[in-house]
């Protein structure tokens, strides 16, 4: 099979680190990566991925009508420009690995005639607009993957209900030592000014409001209070939106207004996520309504515990008590409960720690991911082409 998969940014967040992760470990499957040329096109020529540049167009979710139409207009552009180009691919299926990404290669399938799997990373939004995208995904996708419960669900429209798959995402599991993660430990402390024997809080993800960084902060701030000798970490960056710049200068004064500018280190963006899981000794997510959250994983795949919110694809992540906490999202006393009984109990934090690796393991390693996501490209081959697919070996598939 020889599968284009489409972005329709070259900028990276998880759903493009995701899409690399998943095209990497494709056994069946021959994988193009279609994008603007970029950080994108750039990291999947390293790892030995096909790629076949052309312009996009990046919209923005928005209601209004003005931009709306400004934001359609270009969408569709992409999307001409795309379909004609697949026409010559020698590609079997578009795998659109978002919900822009499948409005554009759905836009035009009667010029391309392939099939499209809408790969769906991020809940759509409420209203209207929810229910015009649930439209077009029901008469556009021929399969629609949902990275949890919550997003698929939202998702899910008048159809074929096999037309929908729920698949997690995975993470590359890397089995390191006992003394390669303290090594690891060490070395990212040391670059970012916390000694070894300081309690490291740290919380991941791009800057942006519904990431409520701010609570971790607040959290923070009354954790030191009591004394702690304990430093935060905010790792990423603001970008897709200037909102989330604003976003950041306002956690920034806050931090400073609070005094705590000798203890909150904002790291900006960082590759190395799994070194600074080691380096950390909790890890928090504070979003509203998280889609998934591999970054979760990430840190439990090395141990690290994590206290997270409620809702969103995060409970079927953690297994609240055994591999990791949750609270209410916004409760942040609750958060510091939670934060004060991990770094008090280190039977309790040691036993988190091994159960969250343990569960990493188990459910979401990157080749389930793969294999299941194949699994998809079969059914719906097979249900196109009317015949039962075979599998073969990969030297006979390309």
């Amino acid at each position: 099979m020889k599968i284009a998969f489409y972005n329709h940014t070259s900028m990276i967040s998880g759903a493009e680190i995701s899409l690399l992760l998943t095209a990497r470990h494709l056994k069946q499957a021959q994988p193009v990566l279609f994008a603007p040329e970029g950080e994108l096109l750039d990291r999947a020529r390293s790892l030995g991925l096909d790629v076949q540049p052309l312009p996009s167009y990046r919209a923005r979710m928005t209601r209004n009508p003005l931009r709306l139409a400004v934001d359609l207009l270009g969408m569709l552009g992409a999307g001409w420009k795309l379909a004609r180009q697949l026409r010559h691919s020698g590609a079997e299926l578009v795998h659109a690995n978002s919900i822009r990404a499948g409005i554009m290669a759905g836009s035009f399938r009667w010029l391309h005639r392939l099939p499209v799997v809408w790969h769906v990373r991020d809940l759509p939004p409420k209203g209207w607009m929810g229910r015009l995208i649930r439209w077009f995904a029901s008469r556009s996708a021929q399969a629609l993957i949902g990275i949890s419960n919550p997003v698929l669900q939202e998702m899910k429209g008048q159809g074929r209900e096999q037309r929908y798959h729920l698949v997690h995402n995975g993470v590359e599991l890397q089995h390191l030592g006992l003394e390669e993660r303290q090594r690891l430990r060490v070395k990212v402390r040391h670059e970012l000014g916390a000694a070894n024997d300081v309690e490291v809080l740290a919380i991941i993800g791009q800057i942006a409001p519904w990431k409520r960084q701010e609570d971790a902060i607040e959290a923070f701030s009354t954790l030191v209070q009591e004394g702690r000798n304990a430093v935060l970490w905010i790792v990423g960056e603001a970008k897709f939106r200037p909102e989330n710049e604003r976003y950041l200068e306002q956690l920034q004064q806050r931090v400073q207004s609070l005094g705590l500018s000798s203890r909150v280190r904002f790291t900006g963006f960082r590759d190395d996520v799994l070194e600074i899981c080691c380096g950390a000794d909790l890890l928090l997510l504070c979003s509203k309504e998280e889609p998934f959250g591999r970054v979760v994983i990430e840190a439990m795949s090395q141990g690290t515990p994590v206290i997270g919110t409620y809702g969103g694809g995060v409970p079927e992540i953690i297994e609240h008590g055994q591999s990791g906490f949750m609270y209410e999202t916004g409760n942040v006393p609750e958060l510091i409960r939670y934060v004060r009984l991990t770094l008090d109990n280190p039977e309790l934090w040691s036993r988190l720690s091994e159960n969250g690796r343990q569960r990493a393991i188990d459910h979401f390693c990157i080749t389930q991911t793969a294999d299941k996501v194949e699994q998809v490209y079969h059914q719906l081959l097979h249900t196109a082409s009317g015949k039962q697919l075979e599998h073969h070996p990969v030297k006979e598939m390309m």
